[in-house]
C-alpha cells in the first residue's frame, strides 16, 4: 500500500514536467470552471466472502449510479494543459451474494450488501486539444487521481443476512488513473472518462457479534460522464 502511494506521488509531478518542456511563445492561460455528473462503479473482486455467503459474479450486479459536483481549474500552454478537480461525490454501490450451503435449496431470499459512501475525488490531470478552435474543441487527458472517503459518515445496508451485525471496514484513500475524452463548445464541454483503480477499497467485513473479520479485495472502477462551463 505505501510503495503504491509513493508511486502514486511521483506521478503527480509528471504533468508538470510535460508542460515545462512546451515552447514559452505559445503563451499562458489560467480558467476556472464547474461541471456536474455522474458515476458508475464496476468491480475487480478477488475475494469477497462473508461466513455462509460469497459474492456471486455470476449474477448482473445491478450498479448503482453515483453523482458529483466539481469545481476545476486549468492551466493551459498551447495545445496542452494542466488541470486539478476537487470532485466532491456521492457513491453508490451494490452487491449480490449467495448463500453456500442454503438450508432451502427452493426458497432463498435474494442476499445483497448496499454501499453508500460521500467522498472527494482529487485528480492532476494532464490533457491535450487534438481539435483546437474558439468555438469548437476535442481533447483526450489523463492522470492519477486520489479518493478520499469521509468513512464516519458511509451507509451500509446487508439485507438478509444471519448476521445483522456486519459492516465494512472502509480504506479512507484509495487511487485511481483516469483517461478520458472531452467535447467543447464555446464555453460549455462534456467529458467521458474512465478511472482505473490501483488500490483496495477494503480491510474486510466485519462481525461486531462473533467479533471476528472476514478477508476481502475489491478494486473499484469508474466510469463517469458530466456536463460544465470552463470561464
Amino acid at each position: 500500500m505505501y510503495k503504491r502511494c509513493h508511486i502514486f506521488l511521483l506521478l503527480l509531478f509528471i504533468p508538470f514536467f510535460v508542460l515545462s518542456a512546451q515552447e514559452s511563445n505559445k503563451g499562458i492561460k489560467f480558467n476556472a470552471g464547474v461541471k456536474l455528473g455522474f458515476q458508475a462503479a464496476t468491480y475487480n473482486i478477488t475475494k469477497f466472502r462473508i461466513e455462509g455467503y460469497k459474492y456471486d459474479d455470476s449474477a448482473i450486479q445491478s450498479n448503482k449510479t453515483g453523482y458529483a459536483i466539481t469545481p476545476f481549474a486549468r492551466l493551459s500552454i498551447g495545445r496542452s494543459y494542466i488541470q486539478t478537480e476537487a470532485v466532491l461525490s456521492v457513491s453508490r454501490h451494490n452487491f449480490e451474494f449467495k448463500e453456500i450451503n442454503p438450508a432451502d435449496q427452493l426458497i432463498q431470499l435474494p442476499t445483497e450488501y448496499n454501499l453508500t459512501t460521500y467522498c472527494i475525488q482529487v485528480p492532476l490531470l494532464y490533457g491535450h486539444n487534438f481539435v483546437f478552435d474558439d468555438i469548437y474543441g476535442m481533447s483526450f487527458f489523463t492522470g492519477p487521481k486520489a479518493k478520499f472517503i469521509f468513512t464516519g459518515h458511509d451507509k451500509q445496508e446487508f439485507i438478509n443476512f444471519s448476521d445483522t451485525s456486519l459492516y465494512e471496514d472502509l480504506r479512507p484513500i484509495v487511487f485511481f488513473w483516469e483517461i478520458g475524452l472531452g467535447v467543447k463548445i464555446s464555453r460549455f464541454f462534456f467529458d467521458f472518462a474512465y478511472d482505473f483503480g490501483f488500490t483496495d477499497n477494503t480491510r474486510g467485513i466485519v462481525s461486531k457479534k462473533k467479533n471476528k473479520r472476514f478477508d476481502a479485495e475489491r478494486i473499484d472502477n469508474l466510469l463517469s460522464f458530466s456536463v460544465g462551463m470552463i470561464f
